[in-house]
């Protein structure tokens, strides 16, 4: 367990100062088209989700292949420039189901201590935790890529990154060639 715990901590991006309220509207268009496809929906069929409200970066780890650096390369600089702090997220993620922010000092005390009997006693059929990081796009906001992880027990988790695309005014994960990274506990 000591190992699983030194690597969460090495994927963590440590902000560089307080967290600032996130506008960015076309970030809160390409949350709402990855949350329905993940862990805590697809699987655990949660009812309400609950998200941290700061963003929560990790290192980078898409690496594309030489004919598409030049499509997802500026949202992967980008990234890296968005996440370089915390942000606060807003209600404007446009789901189906309901959700709720945490502030992550809220959660923490009990997260540290393993406490997920008492998490899901406060929030029942969450699925868990949900993280998101800040979105980098590309210049005319056509790629973007981001980060969401979940957390729903002692050993319960995975977290990956997206690329989507923006196609007839809808985000779409991007057919693209090159090496990406994603965990599972």
């Amino acid at each position: 367990m000591f190992g699983e715990i030194v690597f969460f901590i090495a994927l963590f991006i440590t902000p560089q100062s307080a967290p600032q309220v996130y506008e960015e509207a076309a970030a809160y268009e390409v949350y709402a088209a990855i949350l329905p496809t993940e862990w805590p929906i697809t699987v655990s069929h949660a009812k309400q989700l609950v998200i941290r409200r700061e963003t929560r970066a990790y290192k980078i780890c898409l690496k594309p292949e030489k004919e598409f650096e030049g499509k997802v390369g500026p949202a992967i600089s980008d990234y890296v420039e968005q996440n370089k702090r915390e942000w606060w997220l807003q209600p404007k993620v446009s789901i189906e189901l309901p959700y709720q922010f945490l502030q992550a000092a809220s959660v923490s005390k009990l997260l540290v201590h393993g406490q997920w009997d008492e998490y899901y006693r406060l929030y029942p059929e969450s699925g868990g935790l949900i993280e998101l990081s800040a979105v980098g796009f590309n210049q005319d906001r056509t790629v973007a890529v981001v980060y969401m992880g979940h957390m729903c027990g002692q050993l319960c988790g995975g977290g990956t990154f997206h690329v989507l695309e923006k196609v007839d005014g809808r985000w779409q994960p991007l057919n693209w060639n090159g090496s990406s990274c994603s965990w599972a506990s």
